[in-house]
């Protein structure tokens, strides 16, 4: 059952102000529909799986100061492909170990575009990034 492919349909990234002071920073996707797809490269039908990712940022007083959004498809074999899409129709949910798995690949790969869209737009990080630290030197004097 794995994710075989993104297709990215739209991405926009807009700033209304400058991010200045507290800057708060939510990502969240949402999977808006599903349909059956050909997938003649693999020889087989599968699932388009279309979603939004979105990065907002809000400033003190919770105003909306910049956005960034990226839409598209993911693109997902299973053998019971036909099962799962019955089950989307039916109440837009997919089986827990297959909704974890889309929504990780989504993250994987749009949170790379929203860090890159982040820095050119003079933007914090939608994640934290780790960076290296000068060691102290002990200050263990006697004398």
């Amino acid at each position: 059952m794995p994710v075989v492919g993104m297709n990215i349909k739209n991405i926009n990234a807009k700033k209304n102000e400058e991010a200045v002071g507290t800057v708060r920073v939510n990502s969240d996707t949402n999977l808006k529909e599903m349909r059956e797809q050909d997938l003649p490269a693999l020889k087989t039908k599968g699932l388009a799986i279309e979603f939004e990712f979105k990065t907002e940022y809000t400033n003190e007083k919770k105003e909306k100061i910049a956005e960034i959004t990226v839409g598209g498809d993911v693109l997902f074999i299973d053998e019971k492909y036909e099962r799962i899409l019955k089950g989307w129709k039916k109440d837009k949910k997919l089986p827990d170990d297959i909704d974890v798995e889309i929504i990780n690949a989504i993250l994987r790969k749009n949170i790379v575009r929203a860090l890159t869209l982040s820095d050119e737009l003079q933007l914090p990080a939608p994640v934290a990034i780790p960076f290296v630290r000068k060691k102290q030197q002990d200050s263990n004097y006697i004398g």
